[in-house]
């Protein structure tokens, strides 16, 4: 079984908790959604970090004062757990609407900045009142304690990419002409969850003309077919890591577009992989990755094409502070920005990063190949083994 930082190394949390403090010299809330959320919550990274804590469904609040915290719950449920797991944060069950009198209890002074305001319910915030609000200066000294993985946490990333092997090797069993896409997943994901996942979301898709991500059972249910391209993503954690990777195929021989396709998106993969090393600047690992894409599509029509963010940082957060700002998302939008100049740092020995170039063409097709790198001292180790090669199902 995978080892837990959460049980197998408190004095880990009690360390960054003690280094946001020197940072930032005065009181903070740190709020967390829970992981149930999956990709779609930020602040549940921030609390998991300087707790190691999980509500899932539920939220919860740290008091980081300046000689005690304090784990707030809004779950009666979560309470003995906690209680186990975490006994030096006191955890203490209170319904929503007693949190203030709490808090005001644990800091009775002054104005409060809270990190991971942005996701908190707007019926909690209003019970405080003007006495909290967003920490913005907090908030980016904590992303910046998190940009390094240490190497537990990194070891934490590889057992996720490990699983994601398994997953992708698992795929032609499963996926097969008959049935469904949708039918695939869910006895994928079981399998991630029974190899030591404690989350795990794909996205497949398989149809003539590979058109977007198709994550849901609305989307996924029409009947595998001969001929069909498939893409898969898989995005899973391991004690809150997040591991993530994108292969792509064909149910037989793949198209000669597809082809091409595929090329080019992994041309655009190397040249990120190439600069996935220390003293790079991430936008300029970003743009190397952009130049080769512009070369691939110069005589495509491109007017109705759609792509997502070609990367992303990793870490307790799907897509972890400062390195995934250096790559634009432009899914969905008639226009894409270019991010700032100096956008997403400097890269180091211990960061984390998910690459995923991808083109999807009305009519033609779509590719996209995901690996994720960490990034060392010699330069990128890509934990995920599986080929980048077509899978030919």
């Amino acid at each position: 079984m995978t080892r837990r930082l959460r049980n197998a190394d408190p004095a880990l949390h009690r360390h960054r908790r003690a280094a946001l403090r020197a940072r930032i010299a005065r009181p903070l809330l740190i709020f967390g959604m829970g992981s149930a959320g999956g990709a779609g919550s930020m602040s549940h990274g921030a609390l998991r970090y300087l707790t190691g804590w999980d509500g899932h469904e539920s939220l919860s609040l740290l008091v980081l004062g300046q000689d005690k915290d304090r784990l707030i719950l809004a779950s009666p449920f979560m309470q003995p757990l906690a209680a186990e797991t975490l006994p030096e944060l006191d955890p203490v069950f209170a319904p929503v609407a007693a949190w203030p009198d709490l808090v005001r209890d644990l800091l009775p002074m002054g104005q409060i900045g809270v990190i991971g305001f942005e996701e908190m319910p707007l019926s909690v915030a209003r019970g405080f009142g003007p006495r909290i609000g967003p920490d913005p200066e907090a908030s980016d000294a904590l992303d910046l304690m998190r940009l390094i993985k240490e190497p537990p946490a990194l070891d934490l990333h590889r057992a996720g990419a490990a699983i994601c092997d398994t997953v992708f090797a698992h795929l032609p069993t499963v996926l097969r002409p008959g049935h469904s896409a949708g039918q695939a997943q869910r006895a994928l994901e079981a399998l991630a969850l029974s190899q030591g996942a404690d989350y795990c979301r794909t996205w497949l898709t398989a149809r003539t003309k590979a058109d977007r991500p198709r994550y849901w059972p609305e989307e996924t249910s029409d009947l595998v077919s001969e001929g069909d391209q498939v893409l898969m993503g898989i995005a899973l954690t391991v004690d809150g890591h997040w591991a993530h990777g994108i292969r792509m195929g064909a149910i037989g021989p793949m198209q000669p577009a597809h082809t091409r396709l595929m090329d080019l998106v992994a041309d655009c993969l190397r040249a990120g992989m190439a600069m996935a090393r220390p003293g790079i600047a991430v936008k300029d690992l970003a743009d190397a990755m952009e130049a080769v894409f512009v070369a691939g599509t110069n005589e495509m029509d491109l007017g109705s094409a759609q792509r997502f963010r070609f990367g992303h940082g990793l870490g307790l957060s799907y897509e972890d502070p400062i390195l995934t700002d250096a790559f634009v998302q432009s899914f969905g939008t008639a226009t894409t920005t270019q991010p700032a100049g100096g956008a997403g740092g400097i890269l180091d020995a211990g960061m984390v990063l998910e690459l995923h170039p991808n083109l999807f063409l009305p009519g033609i097709g779509g590719a996209a190949l995901g690996q994720m790198v960490i990034v060392t001292d010699t330069g990128a180790e890509c934990p995920i083994r599986y080929p980048l090669s077509p899978m030919l199902l």
